[in-house]
């Protein structure tokens, strides 16, 4: 009976896949993906993409995209495959890579979100002592010049304020007259590091840091609205990697081919981590969250995400680029290490 029952939707799904290409090609539209059921899925993966399902049972992948993520998503993951044939068949990807990838990607976004929480603290930390120590800030001129540049940033500021939220303290009462101490309390990431950049270019002060925001806010942003990261890991040839990190890496003792660093910089999230990385450990001034960040991440690095390594065997760029990060964290790593020694 029961075999009968899997026939009869498998028979059903292959009618609604014929349904639809013919439609399509009698209307002559664009294409629109056709909405399937779990058990379609699971069908459409064999038959039209070739993932198999050796690590993972179709039962077992059934339950998963019920109950803890969806297809779309999962999906994305399959750009770590190289391998497919003429008609768009991977081969040798099986579901259960899908899923371990993305458990990998969530506890990744998880430290990569502490990570950008601590860096943005600290750089108002420092932009707030730079204007204490500044003889040339009375705190209001930049701002007000800020603002007047950028009219629509007080416009959100007074739209946000007439939410309920969680500040301590009312921006009505700041936003008239704002300084640089409570004006970086009323504006998001974004628009925070935006007047970070414009504060020491206002008073001609030099900031080693700014020239790296494009990787941190890239980085933070994807971790912070939940965006697929290890869904793929070719160099983007037109890539503006960072070159200070580049030359740092590429002077650095991290047993792995100059060729190899020059090629990671060139994946946008290669990229972008050991950004993060460097800029943290300069940044953060705490030695206690320094090294109780990184050794988080090492834990994780050296634990849960090489839990299943052995599904990523014939996966070389999977490899390459775990070797690559795992080298850059312990090098920075080693560098808050001597700091603390001092």
């Amino acid at each position: 009976m029961d075999t009968v029952l899997q026939g009869s939707k498998k028979f059903i799904a292959n009618c609604r896949k014929a349904m639809y290409h013919k439609s399509m090609q009698k209307h002559d539209v664009a294409k629109k993906s056709p909405k399937l059921t779990v058990a379609e899925i699971i069908e459409y993966c064999k038959d039209d993409l070739g993932i198999t399902f050796n690590l993972m049972d179709e039962d077992t992948a059934a339950e998963f995209l019920k109950k803890h993520n969806y297809f779309f998503r999962l999906k994305q993951y399959a750009g770590v495959c190289q391998n497919q044939t003429r008609k768009g068949k991977y081969t040798g990807l099986d579901f259960g890579h899908l899923v371990e990838l993305s458990t990998i990607d969530m506890f990744l976004r998880k430290h990569i979100l502490k990570m950008t929480i601590d860096f943005e603290h600290y750089l108002k930390v420092k932009i707030v002592n730079d204007c204490q120590e500044n003889p040339d800030d009375d705190g209001y001129s930049v701002v007000d010049s800020f603002l007047e540049k950028n009219p629509t940033i007080k416009m959100s500021i007074i739209k946000t304020s007439k939410l309920a939220g969680y500040n301590g303290f009312s921006i009505e009462k700041y936003l008239e007259s704002p300084a640089v101490w409570n004006f970086i309390e009323m504006i998001g990431f974004f628009e925070f590091i935006k007047f970070y950049s414009y504060y020491y270019d206002y008073f001609h002060l030099q900031c080693k840091y700014t020239r790296h925001f494009d990787a941190v806010r890239r980085l933070r942003n994807a971790a912070a609205h939940n965006v697929c990261l290890l869904y793929n890991f070719n160099p983007v040839q037109n890539f503006s990697y960072d070159m200070d990190t580049s030359f740092e890496l590429l002077g650095a003792k991290l047993g792995i081919g100059q060729g190899t660093i020059a090629s990671c910089m060139k994946v946008p999230l290669l990229n972008d981590f050991a950004v993060m990385l460097s800029v943290y450990t300069q940044l953060v001034t705490s030695e206690k969250v320094r090294q109780k960040t990184l050794e988080e991440i090492k834990t994780f690095f050296d634990g849960r995400m090489i839990y299943r390594k052995q599904y990523f065997e014939g996966f070389p760029s999977v490899k390459n680029a775990y070797n690559f990060a795992r080298a850059v964290l312990e090098w920075y790593s080693s560098k808050v290490e001597v700091k603390a020694a001092e």
